[in-house]
């Protein structure tokens, strides 16, 4: 294809755009023809059909992808809880091949496996500078489905389809650099994948965030794929008695096999006190991973004195919880959060490598594969309750 760039395209003073001056300047683009799961309007099944990708600009890079999570942040955005700019190809938990890289970019080279980190950073911000770049504050063009430069690679009959972060329900996708992860050719993409969201908001809530030390007692509410995770996390850390609950039979079942060495029905009656009973008076972490108010409430209502609750879960925008204050601050209790594990890409995801390639974090069964043509199947299931983690494998 062959395009022309005006002379008010460009700007001097930004690295990103180019320079046309005073003139008319032919430049060739090359364009790939993918195929990508769409989102078009809330409340409505992704539309899997063929998109056109553009390379890859400064900064950023192209890649292949093998496997991509199906995360509940995806279906809530679906769901219209949480929006986003549309039309949009969801996905953001993702892992793959690099094909390309864009100008200045060389801590990857085509041919890297890599893993996606769903949340770009600038670097160079105060909480960058802090060591907290997942509270990075120069990435507002992220938020709003764009790249840097305020476009998008992907489009389709002359409209642009805007950036999930990572947009990893695609064939090939194009991403911001640094949340490209370089990887082990070893370790395999399908469970990689996952690092990028669930694992490292599960573990890192435990190992960054609520700083579980040996022998704490930890109690996880809702043994999703971030719920499971934390429960991993909890077992890494040392801790002792570690309680999972939920509603699902099955999710109580794998998360003793990942590491629980208690599980409670969360709808038994007085679920409260057998869950204090079992933890000796309640929970040194109680750790919420769905983002209910029920859910959060029975997260206090399980933390012991001096203990602290761990809200993981993306509530929706007008979910409030009331608290009973005057017990928290009688016996010292605290809310605390965590965003993204408050992760350190650099610092925590060699981390995760290690752990998993020292057997000590358990990915394989967590891995549920599907294709991208079931994308839709797999929300349904995913909403229903019925899954840990499907994983769509291209």
């Amino acid at each position: 294809m062959l395009a022309y760039v005006g002379a008010h395209f460009g700007r001097r003073d930004d690295p990103h755009e180019i320079d046309c001056t005073d003139r008319e300047v032919p430049v060739r683009i090359t364009m790939t023809a993918v195929r990508a799961a769409v989102l078009y309007e809330y409340g409505q099944p992704l539309v899997v059909e063929e998109v056109e990708l553009d390379p890859p600009q400064a900064g950023e890079v192209t890649v292949r992808m093998a496997a991509s999570g199906v995360c509940h942040s995806d279906l809530h955005t679906i769901q219209g809880i949480h929006p986003w700019a549309l039309p949009v190809i969801m996905g953001h938990e993702g892992a793959g091949v690099v094909e390309e890289v864009g100008l200045g970019v060389t801590h990857v080279e085509p041919g890297d496996h890599v893993m996606l980190s769903w949340l770009p950073y600038c670097g160079s911000c105060r909480f960058c500078a802090i060591g907290r770049p997942n509270l990075c504050e120069g990435m507002d063009w992220s938020n709003e489905g764009l790249m840097a430069d305020r476009g998008t690679r992907f489009h389709r009959d002359g409209t642009r389809i805007h950036h999930y972060n990572t947009s990893s329900f695609a064939e090939r996708s194009v991403v911001p650099a640094q949340t490209a992860i370089r990887v082990d050719p070893s370790l395999p993409l399908a469970e990689v994948a996952l690092m990028g969201c669930a694992v490292m908001t599960g573990v890192g809530a435990i190992l960054n965030s609520a700083r579980v030390r040996p022998g704490e007692s930890v109690a996880v509410v809702g043994c999703g794929g971030v719920g499971l995770n934390a429960i991993q996390g909890a077992r890494i850390a040392g801790a002792g008695a570690i309680l999972a609950l939920d509603v699902v039979p099955s999710k109580l079942e794998l998360a003793r096999e990942l590491g629980a060495t208690h599980t409670l029905d969360a709808s038994t009656p007085d679920v409260v006190s057998l869950a204090r009973e079992l933890l000796g008076g309640g929970a040194d972490h109680a750790v919420e991973a769905i983002g209910r108010k029920t859910t959060i409430e029975l997260a206090v209502a399980l933390t012991g004195r001096g203990g602290q609750t761990v809200l993981i879960g993306l509530a929706p925008p007008d979910d409030h919880v009331a608290l009973d204050t005057l017990p928290l601050v009688f016996e010292e209790r605290s809310i605390r959060t965590s965003w993204y594990g408050s992760c350190r890409p650099l610092v925590d995801f060699p981390l995760l490598f290690d752990l998993y390639r020292d057997g000590k974090l358990r990915l394989d069964t967590l891995v549920e594969p599907c294709g991208l043509e079931d994308v839709n199947d797999a929300f349904a299931a995913l909403d229903a309750g019925v899954a840990a983690r499907r994983v769509i494998v291209f």
